[in-house]
């Protein structure tokens, strides 16, 4: 089975897109499945947590990032595959006495100057914006394809905004998850951001999703502006022909989230580094994307 390409995704940052990757691989790998996660953050986030900081520098030196492959894949000589940057086996997790199945594509904050070089490089050629996504998408559909035959599941962290690579990230994928608090500031312009993968905004030249997002409710607090727009959220994704839908999974705010992002030098077990509340949750979701996806369980 080819994998299923998940992009998270949000214009917001700091609403619980990396920990919505990491918990999920986490999950999925506990369940069985085999993933890839592609960190598309400069932040890195995504790979510290997986990886740890060791790691990360190690393959940053030999410049087995995302950005190193793409450099040399546009600019460069075009000798490296994806496969090339791809650290298997990345997680301290387990469960039921087995590591998680957990593979990284490692971003750094190279990424961020990387990506205006290439544009700029691509623009004084004389491509264009849509150009530039279409050759993108081009290159990461062509390697993408030959790597996810060995996973189930392939986890895209997209850093917060509508870049090249994000639009590219959503292009690719089969389902977009976008994490979001039950908050006003951070609801503003969600119907506009989940519109613009549907029929208007980004690029003409890509394919556009086949499913609506999904949005994923994170950091929730058992307080009454939070219940109102949660309960709004719910009712604008029942509306005729919405801009998203919703998982009934809520994740809530909780000290636990944050110190299991934090344990990357530790070998924690699954069910003790995110805890019996969060456990049950994560479990919940991941029967909710397998329904969406259609997928067989584990």
């Amino acid at each position: 089975m080819s994998a299923k390409i998940i992009a998270v995704a949000n214009m917001k940052g700091g609403v619980g897109k990396t920990a919505t990757v990491v918990s999920l691989a986490e999950a999925l790998a506990a369940s069985g499945y085999r993933v890839l996660v592609i960190d598309l953050d400069a932040q890195a986030n995504a790979s510290i947590c997986l990886a740890g900081d060791s790691i990360l520098a190690m393959l940053m030196a030999r410049q087995a990032t995302i950005e190193g492959f793409l450099h040399d894949r546009l600019l460069g000589g075009r000798q490296m595959s994806i496969s090339d940057c791809i650290r298997h086996n990345v997680s301290n997790v387990s469960h039921l006495n087995q590591p998680l199945a957990i593979s990284l594509l490692p971003s750094s904050p190279e990424l961020r100057n990387f990506e205006q070089m290439l544009i700029y490089e691509l623009t004084q050629a004389k491509m264009s914006w849509a150009d530039i996504v279409k050759s993108l998408t081009a290159v990461m559909s062509t390697h993408l394809g030959k790597a996810r035959r060995s996973y189930d599941f392939v986890l895209i962290d997209c850093a917060p905004g509508i870049s090249a690579l994000t639009e590219v990230s959503i292009r690719l994928a089969d389902l977009v998850i976008v994490p979001t608090i039950a908050d006003f500031l951070s609801t503003f312009g969600l119907q506009h951001f989940c519109a613009t993968m549907s029929s208007r905004g980004l690029s003409e030249h890509v394919k556009r999703p086949s499913r609506p997002p999904y949005v994923l409710i994170t950091r929730r607090r058992k307080v009454k502006l939070h219940a109102e727009t949660a309960a709004m959220l719910r009712n604008e994704a029942t509306a005729d022909k919405p801009a998203f839908a919703m998982f009934a999974t809520e994740i809530p705010e909780t000290a636990a989230i944050g110190d299991a992002l934090g344990q990357t030098t530790k070998f924690p077990i699954f069910s003790q580094k995110w805890g019996p509340v969060v456990v049950p949750l994560l479990a919940d979701l991941v029967d909710e994307l397998t329904e969406v996806l259609d997928v067989d369980r584990a």
